[in-house]
């Protein structure tokens, strides 16, 4: 595999990287807007115990909060992203921890606000909303704090709770540093018999190989790394989730889930609604399993053979510009207001756009609400590349439609709102490439992408659900998360969801250490729900127009304004009715048909 020569930073085309002088022009600049937000938080403490007293001075303080708030959102924005840039850098390291250290010292300052808004009596949050008009910008804040009345812990408790959370959740960073400091990996092999260093980043490259043997393994090696540390995974992970438990337990929550999805006022039905309507089409799998087998012509699929292409077409490099060109083809349903803010983002150094060394890897988009959102990729000219462009251009233009029409604190949207808009932009790019494309083999090869996309998004995530499920439930029950119980429950799963045609390796069954998200507290579920969302959403687009798209774009305006059940409802989707869930799978199932008929 020939070698790619990554440049470094500063030898690379500035017009092609983000502008990070919107945020600040110089270091100096955000030094300065450190220490005003440590003053800013010092002096908070000011109106501590006023706060019942009247709506004025409800009001004062939470604008005092919004604005620590705002600073702190491009402080912290401007460390990492000078960070996330060039890793080799020391200078940003040392950025990030001094923004970490103030968002502590945030939320240590701020922390009796809550507790003492909760310990107001009965009807006194209305009386000051109506006393004081300016608190209807504030109205879903303060329902949200009265929902969660009960919940709340007395200000002193807060505090402390506050002061800890750094600690709290240090099992994920112990795992991470295992997993990417001190794991070392066998190489991998190709059928030549050519060894290929093997590592986190170029696992991904190794499975979609057309080499099996390559594939195998890589999938070998980097598993059997994860089972020699096995029990440290277990005890990081046991200690991850018991952690949870505990902190429900202080909250007065009957569960980790019942916590986690009350936070994002999530009824607790639509976490097992999910898991039966997944059961419910495991069959489809199945059948894409065994018709993946077939196409590979392999007698037995193993899970190093899920994600390989199964058409081998000549390799395509779309040029930056040729990638804008489809971005905004793709996109074009959803209207010229749209477009407008795409074109914000493409041309105006929003995206940092290429590799340079020592640039983190992956994909993000992060907003900051008095400037504009920021996208970190690293282009490589594949068709996922374009697709990771729009995928990440949906999470900025939600941010700017919600920048647009609501304040600071409204404009937050939830996680669970949040992949629904990257989603619908990746749903809407490739309805547009197989209605532009003649070519029998490439409409194959983007079906099977697409299925390939329901596989990782709603299946592999849904498992991942069931799993943390039964692994929170393990230890409220008392167990503890060993590797025994933890390669067993994961085995029995793989088993369930891949079905008969998936022969599972023993050393794959310790997968689920290598997960991050495991300790991230019931996250994964969401991007299947999102992706179920989104596939419903861009159906509706392509098919109603203008009206549909115009209900879309008040989703992404709307923030979070409100619950986000009811805010998905008013775009058309309902996900507490079964059936929405049934039919966003059975989009799943059309895929499988068209592929088999294909065949």
């Amino acid at each position: 595999m020939a070698t790619v020569d990554v440049k470094q930073r500063g030898e690379m085309d500035s017009a092609l990287q983000w502008k990070l002088e919107d945020l600040y022009p110089t270091y100096d600049d955000w030094q300065a807007a450190l220490a005003e937000v440590q003053e800013l938080c010092s002096r908070f403490a000011d109106h501590r115990g006023t706060l019942g007293e009247s709506g004025a001075n409800l009001l004062a303080a939470l604008k005092a909060e919004d604005e620590i708030g705002r600073r702190l959102e491009r402080i912290w924005a401007y460390g990492m992203f000078q960070h996330d840039q060039d890793t080799q850098d020391p200078r940003g390291t040392e950025m990030v921890a001094k923004a970490q250290t103030l968002a502590a010292q945030a939320g240590e300052a701020t922390a009796f606000l809550v507790p003492e808004l909760v310990a107001l009596p009965s009807g006194r949050l209305d009386a000051m909303q109506r006393e004081e008009p300016e608190l209807s910008a504030y109205a879903h804040t303060l329902k949200e704090i009265e929902r969660q009345r009960r919940h709340v812990l007395a200000p002193g408790e807060e505090a402390i709770l506050a002061a800890f959370s750094p600690v709290l959740g240090n099992a994920d960073n112990i795992a991470g540093q295992l997993a990417n400091a001190d794991l070392s990996f066998k190489d991998a092999e190709t059928s030549q018999g050519e060894a290929m260093a093997l590592s986190h980043g170029r696992y991904g490259q190794y499975m979609e190989s057309s080499d099996r043997r390559l594939r195998q393994t890589a999938y070998l090696h980097m598993h059997a790394a994860y089972e020699e540390h096995r029990h440290t995974f277990a005890a990081t992970l046991d200690q991850q989730m018991r952690t949870a438990v505990t902190g429900a337990r202080v909250r007065h929550y009957g569960s980790a889930l019942e916590a986690a999805l009350d936070g994002r006022n999530l009824p607790r039905e639509l976490y097992f609604r999910l898991i039966d309507a997944v059961h419910t089409s495991l069959p489809s799998l199945h059948r894409y399993m065994a018709w993946r087998a077939g196409k590979l012509g392999v007698d037995r699929m193993h899970f190093y053979d899920i994600y390989p292409p199964v058409i081998e077409l000549p390799e395509r490099r779309h040029s930056w510009q040729e990638a804008k060109d489809m971005a905004r083809a793709g996109l074009s349903p959803l209207g010229d207001h749209y477009l407008e803010g795409l074109s914000h983002i493409l041309h105006d150094r929003y995206v940092d756009v290429y590799e340079n060394r020592g640039k983190r890897s992956g994909a993000y988009s992060m907003d900051v609400y008095d400037v504009h959102p920021f996208i970190l990729m690293s282009y490589t000219g594949t068709r996922d590349s374009v697709f990771t462009l729009v995928h990440e251009a949906g999470h900025s233009m939600h941010s700017i439609l919600s920048r647009e029409n609501q304040t600071f604190r409204n404009a937050q949207y939830p996680i669970f709102l949040a992949e629904i808009a990257s989603t619908t932009n990746e749903h809407l790019l490739l309805q547009h490439l197989l209605r532009t494309t003649e070519d029998e083999r490439e409409q194959t090869d983007l079906r099977d992408d697409l299925a390939q996309k329901f596989l990782g998004t709603v299946f592999r995530q849904t498992l991942f659900a069931e799993f943390e499920l039964k692994a929170h439930e393990q230890v409220e029950a008392g167990g503890a998360l060993t590797a025994e119980f933890l390669q067993e429950t994961y085995r029995d799963l793989l088993r369930l969801y891949y079905g008969p045609d998936l022969e599972i390796d023993e050393t794959g069954t310790f997968e689920w250490a290598r997960i991050p998200h495991f300790y991230m507290g019931y996250y994964v579920f969401q991007y299947a729900t999102g992706f179920i969302a989104a596939a419903a959403l861009s159906r509706a687009i392509l098919k109603e127009g203008a009206s549909a798209a115009e209900r879309y774009l008040r989703f992404l305006s709307s923030g979070g304004s409100d619950d986000p059940l009811p805010i998905l409802r008013r775009a058309g989707v309902d996900l507490t009715d079964e059936a929405s869930l049934t039919q966003g799978l059975t989009s799943f199932e059309a895929v499988v048909d068209e592929l088999a008929a294909r065949s």
